[in-house]
């Protein structure tokens, strides 16, 4: 049986243009256009590129990992990053490409991911699609103490879109925090997974309580609930973004790159 090196590429990516990550019929993916300048670039009629996660429609990601099963005569170098980008719309960047063991998996090999959420309050030209515009003043520090419930391995099925079909909702969340920044807020967690819609149900019931609708006390509340009928309504998709994905086998830096 022949055996195919196995590749992960970091990406980035403006979701704006995109129905999310996963190739669906009919509608323009990420995975789809990365599918596509695989197979010009490897010459083969067929390449799967396997993601390191599921993102909304209209949802970014700065970091973002794919794998897929490179050629058995020759080794994938730097040129071949460049040729890919040269492939990709403007909106797709591949930063690097690195050789991983055969049993690495883009999604499934991955211990942290980690979204952030922005929020810009005067109207700027400039973050338009990237950034979502919110007027009124927000209480970090009351929604940074309901954000306390949120820390450790539990039941997050109050943040799970309906009607998702998932063997569990159980999360572990290791770090939930909002933070001033000028113009407006950042807002960032990390989990060892997400849900469906998590983040922005999350951040949409941050919002309650950081407009005064709801105490600190409120999420507690919700998550006990175990209803995703008790939670905020999700923010927008335009202000998210996946900014980090830690493997075991891949030093990376979890900075993300900021936002004019």
């Amino acid at each position: 049986m022949e055996i195919f090196p196995r590749y992960f590429l970091e990406i980035a990516f403006n979701g704006t243009a995109y129905h999310g990550w996963q190739r669906q019929p009919k509608a323009n993916t990420v995975q789809a256009e990365v599918e596509r300048a695989l197979q010009f670039a490897l010459r083969q009629h067929k390449v799967n590129a396997i993601g390191c996660g599921r993102t909304d429609s209209g949802v970014h990601a700065t970091k973002f990992f794919v794998h897929f099963e490179g050629p058995s005569d020759r080794e994938l170098d730097e040129r071949f990053v460049y040729s890919l980008n040269s492939m990709l719309p403007k909106d797709i960047a591949v930063y690097r490409m690195i050789s991983v063991p055969d049993d690495a998996h883009a999604r499934f090999s991955a211990t942290e991911r980690g979204y952030c959420y922005r929020i810009h309050q005067q109207k700027d030209p400039f973050l338009v699609d990237r950034s979502h515009q919110l007027r009124p003043l927000l209480d970090v520090a009351a929604m940074n103490e309901g954000c306390k419930a949120l820390i450790g391995r539990q039941d997050f099925a109050s943040f799970c879109k309906a009607g998702t079909d998932v063997k569990t909702t159980i999360c572990d969340v290791r770090q939930a925090i909002w933070e001033k920044v000028p113009n407006g807020y950042i807002f960032r967690i990390k989990s060892d997974r997400f849900l469906r819609n998590m983040v922005r149900a999350v951040v949409g019931t941050c919002l309650c309580i950081g407009k005064g609708q709801q105490s600190a006390g409120h999420m507690a509340e919700v998550l006990a609930a175990k209803d995703r009928s008790a939670a905020g309504r999700s923010a927008p998709a335009c202000g998210l973004y996946l900014e980090h994905v830690i493997y075991p086998f891949i030093k990376t830096d979890l900075r993300a790159p900021e936002l004019p």
